[in-house]
C-alpha cells in the first residue's frame, strides 16, 4: 500500500469525507487488484462500526396484526339496551373489517416477496438474459427465478435472490455499492463488480468465479474470499469444498450444451432434470456412478437422452411418472 493511503483515508472514503485528491488517490490504489482483498476487509470492517438500519418488517406486521385483535377484542362499554342493539351491529361490521384487514396485512407478509420484488424468469429448456437498472447483465439458466426490488436498488447495498443457476456480470458502481446475491440455506454473494456463475437448487449450491474477487457468506457466519477459476459446491448434506475448475463447465449451458468431465451419470441425470424439468431416475446404483466425458448440444431431454443411451448403452424405459435409464437387454446378455 502506498504510504500516502492510510486506513483512516479509506474510512473517510466510506464515510463521504474525502477530497477529490484523495479520492483519486484511492481510485488508483484501488486500480491494482493486489489490492482489492484488503479494500474488501477494510470495507467489512467500516460497516460492522457503522451498522446500517434495516426495518424488521415482519416483526413490524405481527405487532400491527396483534395490536388490532386487540382492539377488536375490547370490553363492551354498558349501554341502554336499545343502544346495545345498535352497537352490536356496528362492532360485528367493525369486526369484520378488522377481520378483512388482518387478511390483507397476512397476506403482504406472507407474500411479502412478490409484494416486494419482481421476478424475472427463464422457461424451461430456454435461457433468458436480462439488464439490470445499474447496468448488470444477468444470464438465467432453463427454470431459474432471480428476484429483484420492485422499486430499484436506491443509493445503498444491490440486493437480489436466486432460485436455480445464473451467470452475472456485476458492473461497478461510483458509490461502490455492494451487489449481494442471495442463495438458499443464508448462503450470500458479495461483490463490488466482477463475473461469476452462481447455481441454488434444493440438491445444493456453486459459485464459480470468472473473475474479480468474490466474498462468499456461508451459514454459521463463516465467510470465504474467493479467486477467478475457484469453484464452491456444497451438497444437500452439508459437504463442502473448494477446488479450482475450467470456466466452459460453467457456462456451457448458454449455448444449450452439456459439459462432462468425468461426470458421474447419476450428476448427468440431475443436470438434465434441472434444465428441462423431466423426472429421469437411476434404479440401479451401480450404474449411477458410471462415468460420462465430453460436450454434447441438447435443446430437450429426449435429446440428451438418445445420447445418454447411445454412448452408455442403455435403454430408455418410460414409466407413467418418470423415465428410467438401465441397463440394455444386450448388455446384461454378454454380462
Amino acid at each position: 500500500m502506498k504510504e500516502s493511503l492510510s486506513k483512516d483515508v479509506l474510512f473517510d472514503f466510506f464515510d463521504g469525507r474525502t477530497t477529490s485528491i484523495q479520492r483519486k488517490l484511492v481510485e488508483e490504489w484501488l486500480a491494482d487488484p493486489q489490492n482489492e482483498e484488503l479494500y474488501y476487509h477494510y470495507l467489512d470492517e467500516w460497516e460492522t462500526r457503522h451498522p446500517q438500519f434495516s426495518p424488521k418488517v415482519e416483526a413490524a406486521l405481527s405487532e400491527y396484526v396483534a395490536f388490532i385483535h386487540n382492539e377488536a377484542v375490547d370490553k363492551e362499554p354498558i349501554l341502554a339496551p336499545t343502544e346495545k342493539v345498535r352497537s352490536k351491529v356496528i362492532r360485528t361490521e367493525w369486526l369484520w373489517g378488522a377481520v378483512a384487514a388482518c387478511f390483507v396485512l397476512v397476506a403482504g407478509f406472507v407474500f411479502r416477496k412478490e409484494l416486494m420484488y419482481k421476478s424475472l424468469i427463464s422457461e424451461n429448456g430456454q435461457i433468458a438474459s436480462y439488464q439490470l437498472s445499474d447496468g448488470t447483465g444477468v444470464v438465467l439458466n432453463a427454470n431459474s427465478v432471480l428476484r429483484i426490488p420492485r422499486l430499484g436498488f436506491g443509493s445503498g447495498n444491490r440486493e437480489v435472490i436466486l432460485e436455480g443457476e445464473a451467470e452475472f456480470k456485476v458492473v461497478h458502481t461510483e458509490n461502490d455499492s455492494r451487489f449481494i446475491v442471495k442463495m438458499d440455506n443464508d448462503y450470500r454473494i458479495e461483490v463490488l463488480g466482477t463475473e461469476f456463475v452462481a447455481f441454488s437448487r434444493e440438491r445444493g449450491t456453486k459459485v464459480f468465479l470468472t473473475k474479480g474477487k468474490v466474498k462468499l457468506s456461508l451459514p454459521k457466519g463463516k465467510q470465504l474470499y474467493m479467486k477467478p477459476g475457484n469453484l464452491f459446491s456444497s451438497e444437500k448434506n452439508g459437504k463442502a469444498t473448494l477446488t479450482a475448475a475450467a470456466p466452459a463447465e460453467f457456462v456451457a449451458w448458454k449455448q444449450d450444451m452439456f459439459y462432462f468431465n468425468n461426470t458421474l451419470l447419476s450428476e448427468a441425470v440431475e443436470q438434465m432434470n434441472d434444465r428441462f424439468k423431466v423426472k429421469v431416475r437411476i434404479l440401479d446404483p451401480v450404474l449411477g456412478k458410471r462415468r460420462i466425458g465430453g460436450v454434447y448440444k441438447a435443446r430437450q431431454a429426449d435429446d440428451l437422452l438418445a445420447i445418454l443411451s447411445e454412448l452408455l448403452h442403455l435403454e430408455v424405459v418410460k414409466h407413467n411418472e418418470f423415465i428410467e435409464l438401465r441397463k440394455s437387454e444386450t448388455n446384461l446378455n454378454h454380462e
